[in-house]
């Protein structure tokens, strides 16, 4: 036997991320604060752009072709991958501010709602009280065209609670999420600083079912309906869950050979993350103190602010149903001659193409 031959040390080297990549509009956004923090741009313009999907959520969606009827929702899972000491998540925090920024502000005009609600609804218990005095007279004196009067007043009687929008969960049973998203049909995204906890919980007893519930919230387009007794129905017309989390290269590691070796962790669940960036440590530092690019930053937050509203230019086919876009002809073709590329590549893994 010939002397055998060293095992290669370390990882395949990955491509560093080309600027041109990243959207326009955020491109000097993204670059500024990789270049602040001295890490590679992949950190943050993932965790930037799995935000904005979430935000855009089922809000709008686009027909991938150019007559058919199939409908592909903006929602991305997205994972930053990287050893400790990396700075994922300063990175990711400063990508995700407008994202908070949204929540905030969610919060403060639910709060102002919610006391405006409570002052309004103690005026309509006087009302329902005067009113019920009076159908009681008017009961004793048998006068039924008073009474009908009456009762109508009080069926008018009713203040809608304030709904608190939300943009983000950290942690939450599926059943929580599913009231949550009942409330925001757009969309949440689940943001975990450590998605290892997130992995570790859906193989917990008595929580099998979350991982199917995630496996259907990806596609963002269809319901979901849980029957539980003891805890009743519970129907959420629109499913719709982005996730985006932080990971060291070593728990990752099993989930990927679970994925790789078929079985119960062959299911697609880890291949759904497709903005799942891992890049090569920087070999160098310089120290960079600097003040934020604000111009940039401020323009991030206007794209931001603008698309968690209604979406211009889009069309809704049928009542009910999710605000489409279409390509333009020029993208029509960039789309299909990749997606034929893909397709192929895809199929020739099993054969079905040479």
């Amino acid at each position: 036997w010939p002397e055998p031959l060293p095992l290669p040390q370390g990882l395949s080297p990955v491509k560093s991320l080309d600027p041109v990549m990243i959207p326009e509009p955020f491109r000097k956004w993204l670059m500024d604060i990789s270049d602040r923090m001295q890490i590679p741009p992949d950190f943050s313009t993932a965790a930037a752009i799995v935000s904005l999907g979430s935000v855009i959520g089922r809000s709008c969606g686009i027909y991938p072709k150019r007559h058919d009827d199939w409908i592909a929702v903006p929602n991305l899972w997205g994972a930053v991958v990287g050893r400790p000491s990396l700075m994922k998540t300063p990175a990711v925090t400063e990508a995700q501010r407008h994202l908070n920024r949204l929540e905030a502000e969610a919060r403060d005009d639910y709060q102002d709602a919610a006391t405006t609600f409570e002052t309004d609804e103690e005026f309509m218990k006087l009302k329902r009280a005067a009113i019920n005095e009076s159908i009681k007279s008017a009961v004793k004196k048998n006068d039924a065209a008073q009474i009908d009067s009456l009762r109508a007043a009080l069926a008018e009687l009713h203040i809608d609670a304030p709904v608190r929008r939300r943009f983000q969960t950290q942690d939450g049973t599926s059943e929580k999420i599913g009231e949550l998203l009942n409330q925001n049909p757009r969309g949440l995204l689940v943001n975990r600083d450590e998605l290892i906890g997130w992995f570790r919980s859906l193989a917990r007893d008595g929580r099998e079912g979350d991982r199917a519930f995630y496996l259907e919230a990806w596609n963002g387009n269809r319901g979901y309906i849980y029957d539980r007794i003891g805890r009743g129905t519970l129907d959420i017309p629109a499913l719709c869950l982005s996730i985006f989390g932080t990971i060291t290269p070593g728990p990752l590691s099993t989930y990927v050979y679970q994925a790789k070796r078929g079985g119960n962790g062959d299911d697609g669940l880890l291949q759904r993350f497709q903005v799942l960036v891992w890049p090569d440590a920087p070999t160098e530092w310089k120290n960079v103190d600097r003040f934020p690019d604000t111009a940039e930053k401020n323009r991030a937050w206007d794209i931001f602010k603008k698309l968690s509203g209604d979406i211009p230019g889009t069309i809704v086919t049928e009542e009910g149903s999710i605000p489409c876009l279409r390509f333009s002809s020029g993208a029509q073709s960039v789309f299909d001659e990749w997606r034929e590329g893909l397709e192929k590549r895809l199929r020739g893994d099993h054969g079905l193409y040479p």
